[in-house]
C-alpha cells in the first residue's frame, strides 16, 4: 500500500480533533452573551424573548469532527442561534440579525452581517486569529427559518427560508459517524481546497464546505488492504466520482464553456448547494472543475507510479508541502556499494 505512513502523518497535521482552549472560552462567552443581553436588545424593539428559548448549538464541520488547521493560523466555526419569532410580525430579517449584532457589541470583537449569518471575528495584530458564524434561525408554527440578507441588502434579497439545521446535522453525522475514513476523505478534499482556493477573494467564487462534504459522502470509495485502510485509493476513486458528476458543454472548439454542478441539500429547504456559486459566473463551475481534474490525475499519477518518492511528489502537488514525500530509496547496486565501502 502506498504511502501509509505520510498519509497518516498529513492527517495528524491538518485535523483538529479537540476543542482549542480559546475558542472554547470564545464561544462560551458569545453564548452567555446572546442569551444574557438579546433579550434585552430585542425589548427595545417590542420583542419579548426568554432567556431560556435561546438555544444555540453547533452546526458544519464542528459538530461533524471534518474541521482542518489553516496555515495562515486562522479557525472558523459555526454555532446556530435559535429562537421562537413570529416572522409575519417579524419580515425583515435585516432588523433581527442587527439586533444580534447589538448584543454582542465588544471592544475586542469585529461583527458584520453577512448574507447567511452574523459574523464575529477576533485579531490580533490586525491578523484574523478566529471567526465564528452565527446563523440566526426563527421557530414560528413548528418550522425554523433561516435569517437570510445582508444589513444593506434591498427588497427581494433578504427574508425568512425554512431550514433544518438539526436534520442536517443528524443526516451528515448519519452518514460520517462511525466510518473514519469517510471522516479522513472529507478532511482531505477540504485541505485540497484550502489550498487552491487560499487566494480567492471572489464572493461564491469558493465551493462551498457543505458542497464538498456533500459530494464526499455521495462518492466515497472505502479501500482497504490486509494492512489496513488505503487512503490513497480511496482519495482518488472518491475524487473521480466528483468530477463525474459535473455536466460539461464544450463550445465549436472543444472547450469547456461551462462545467455544471448541483447537489439538493438532503434536508428543508431542498435546494442546490451551488447555486449562488453558479449564479454568478460560469468560470466558478469550470475552474472548480479544472481543479479537481487536476488533482485527480495528480492522484492517479500516485496510484501508478511504482515508487513511493514519485508517488509522494504526485500527492504533493495536490496538496502542497504539508504532505512529506518519502525520501528516495538506494539501489541495489548503489547499496552493494555502500556495504563494501563501509567494510572498507
Amino acid at each position: 500500500m502506498k504511502l501509509k505512513k505520510q498519509f497518516e502523518d498529513f492527517y495528524k497535521e491538518i485535523k483538529i480533533d479537540d476543542e482549542i482552549e480559546d475558542l472554547k472560552e470564545k464561544r462560551e462567552i458569545l453564548e452567555e452573551d446572546i442569551k444574557n443581553k438579546l433579550p434585552t436588545e430585542m425589548e427595545k424593539h417590542g420583542i419579548t424573548l426568554k432567556k431560556s428559548d435561546i438555544e444555540i448549538f453547533d452546526q458544519g464541520s464542528y459538530k461533524l469532527n471534518t474541521t482542518i488547521s489553516d496555515k495562515e493560523g486562522s479557525i472558523d466555526r459555526d454555532v446556530a442561534v435559535m429562537f421562537p419569532l413570529d416572522k409575519s410580525e417579524n419580515p425583515d430579517t435585516r432588523k433581527i440579525k442587527g439586533y444580534v449584532r447589538d448584543s454582542l457589541k465588544h471592544n475586542n470583537r469585529t461583527i458584520t452581517i453577512k448574507e447567511p449569518c452574523v459574523n464575529v471575528s477576533y485579531a490580533e495584530g490586525g491578523v484574523e486569529w478566529l471567526h465564528i458564524d452565527l446563523p440566526i434561525y426563527a421557530k414560528c408554527d413548528n418550522t425554523v427559518y433561516l435569517a437570510r440578507g445582508r444589513e444593506n441588502s434591498t427588497e427581494g434579497n433578504y427574508g425568512w427560508e425554512e431550514a433544518d439545521p438539526k436534520g442536517l446535522n443528524d443526516w451528515q453525522l448519519n452518514e460520517i459517524n462511525g466510518n473514519q475514513q469517510l471522516r479522513r476523505i472529507i478532511r482531505y478534499i477540504k485541505k485540497w481546497k484550502q489550498e487552491k482556493y487560499r487566494n480567492s477573494t471572489l464572493d461564491h467564487e469558493i465551493p462551498p464546505s457543505i458542497g464538498i462534504t456533500l459530494l464526499a459522502i455521495d462518492g466515497f470509495s472505502s479501500c482497504n488492504t490486509e494492512e489496513g485502510d488505503d487512503d490513497l485509493t480511496s482519495l482518488q476513486q472518491t475524487l473521480q466520482k466528483m468530477v463525474n458528476k459535473f455536466s460539461l458543454t464544450y463550445d465549436g472548439s472543444g472547450t469547456i464553456i461551462k462545467a455544471d454542478i448541483s447537489r439538493l441539500l438532503p434536508v428543508k429547504p431542498f435546494t442546490d448547494v451551488f447555486k449562488k456559486m453558479k449564479d454568478c459566473s460560469d468560470s466558478y463551475g469550470i475552474k472548480f472543475y479544472n481543479r479537481l481534474s487536476v488533482a485527480l490525475q495528480h492522484l492517479t499519477d500516485a496510484c501508478n507510479e511504482s515508487s513511493e518518492h514519485d508517488a509522494g511528489i504526485s500527492v504533493q502537488k495536490v496538496f502542497g508541502d504539508d504532505f512529506q514525500v518519502p525520501a528516495k530509496q538506494a539501489t541495489n547496486s548503489n547499496a552493494s556499494s555502500q556495504k563494501e565501502h563501509n567494510f572498507g
